[in-house]
């Protein structure tokens, strides 16, 4: 029987497509494309790694090598455009629609609280349980991806933070070529004496403002917040955000200091939305005295990255860790933040999107997206893996060997409102240093009241 014998020139496109496909069902032919598994992954295309064609070029490797050990199986790439908020606004559209939904997506881990707020993400604990390389895992980072007791986000890897100084301008300004602060007096006394010895550098550079999200406060104020007298912020026992204490007094007026005394980097750039990854190309410069920055600052140097290319960067270009605030054991501090892979709840092939998020975990394959993303490997033993240290071998060890000492914000989604409040006080105080502390704070205690509720709120004395 011929196909063209049954056809009703009348018959609408749908019903045609259905008989062609019943037909050639019935006839034998095995029709590959109704039979393979679709999966759907979802990566920021400009935001996480250092450079779009990176992020291009290890996702379709991803593709390329899961597609070949597992015929059955295409793997759909969606690269999100945009920024930070760019990149959250339409990954949570896509999760509103069923039919974008993507199976696997890479997140930025400060944000995870919210999408598991809203059931939208499945607990792994019992596939990571099976693996090899979860229990290599240091605790700290297993806890970033952790909300409630359960696993949702498998980290890829994490930023450490620390001081990144410019010996030649510190030359210039008679200070020392193997600094480290022991209090962050020791740093404003440093930006001081840069602003008088040159006033065309930017003694410090620190980020802030909302613009930048939760990404900005992790490599900004949190830093601080976790060197300073009183670190806790969280009173997870009661489930309340502290709003006003001593700790959050020293943080807020280290950037009140720093700006009114004019030693900060521009507002149009420390508040930049775009602030986290717009710093490396000043420092090649001679621009910036002090940098507070993440470990994939110098890692943007290097002639794979070249953002641009500078070889002289390993000599010119000093770390120091962040100080706490008076010098208090442990004697230097650091916040860390990473990008995770969580899986969908409503997958249609949860077994399929686990065994592509375990590929994407070997070894080879997570080292490479440690480098492209500038990334410290989540398990130890990868930092001293060849293909790790040679790609930026003056800086990777250095931050590296923070990971012990280092903290995450969080996972639950109330870190998001209170991290805008403090955002929001340290990008006042930037743009107004005449505003007082007492104001500042009670920003902070009007902004999270106003959003969680009186309840939720805590001040420490």
């Amino acid at each position: 029987m011929k196909i063209r014998n049954l056809i009703n020139p009348s018959m609408p496109r749908r019903a045609l497509l259905a008989l062609a496909v019943t037909t050639a069902l019935g006839a034998g032919t095995t029709l590959a494309w109704a039979d393979a598994i679709a999966l759907k992954v979802a990566f920021s295309a400009d935001y996480f790694m250092s450079s779009p064609a990176l992020a291009k070029k290890w996702f379709g490797e991803v593709k390329d090598g899961f597609e070949k050990a597992n015929p059955d199986v295409k793997v759909e790439l969606v690269p999100i455009q945009g920024g930070y908020d760019d990149f959250l606004t339409k990954l949570s559209l896509m999760y509103s629609n069923s039919d974008d939904v993507p199976d696997i997506a890479e997140v930025p881990a400060p944000e995870l609280g919210q999408w598991v707020a809203s059931d939208l993400l499945a607990p792994l604990d019992d596939q990571l349980a099976k693996t090899d390389w979860w229990s290599q895992y240091v605790e700290p980072v297993k806890a970033e991806g952790t909300v409630d007791g359960k696993v949702y986000a498998v980290s890829q890897g994490v930023n450490t933070n620390a001081l990144l100084y410019d010996k030649t301008i510190f030359a210039k300004a008679n200070l020392p070529g193997d600094w480290k602060p022991k209090t962050w007096n020791d740093i404003l006394d440093a930006a001081r004496a840069i602003k008088k010895s040159d006033p065309n550098v930017w003694p410090l550079w620190v980020l802030t403002g909302t613009a930048q999200g939760t990404q900005g406060v992790v490599l900004g104020a949190l830093n601080f917040m976790y060197g300073s007298s009183d670190p806790e912020f969280y009173n997870q026992k009661d489930d309340k955000w502290v709003v006003d204490g001593k700790g959050i007094r020293e943080v807020l007026n280290f950037y009140r200091t720093a700006a009114a005394e004019g030693l900060l980097a521009p507002a149009s750039q420390i508040l930049n939305a775009n602030g986290p990854g717009i710093v490396a190309p000043f420092l090649p410069k001679h621009q910036i005295g002090i940098t507070l920055g993440g470990n994939y600052v110098p890692q943007i140097w290097n002639n794979v990255i070249c953002g641009p290319c500078w070889p002289e960067g390993v000599k010119d270009i000093g770390i120091a860790p962040i100080p706490t605030s008076q010098g208090q054991a442990p004697g230097m501090a650091t916040a860390f933040s990473g990008w995770s892979l969580v899986m969908a709840k409503a997958s249609a092939h949860p077994d399929a999107a686990w065994n592509l998020l375990n590929f994407m975990m070997q070894k080879d394959v997570a080292l490479e997206v440690g480098n492209y993303g500038g990334l410290v490997p989540p398990i130890p033993a990868y930092i001293s893996e060849k293909a790790y240290v040679d790609f930026a071998p003056a800086t990777q060890k250095g931050f590296a060997d923070l990971l012990p000492i280092a903290r995450s914000a969080p996972s639950n989604a109330g870190y998001k409102v209170w991290s805008f409040a403090i955002a929001q006080a340290t990008e006042t105080l930037v743009l107004h240093p005449e505003t007082t502390l007492d104001q500042a704070v009670e920003g902070m205690k009007s902004y999270v009241a106003g959003q969680l509720g009186d309840d939720k709120i805590e001040v420490r004395n």
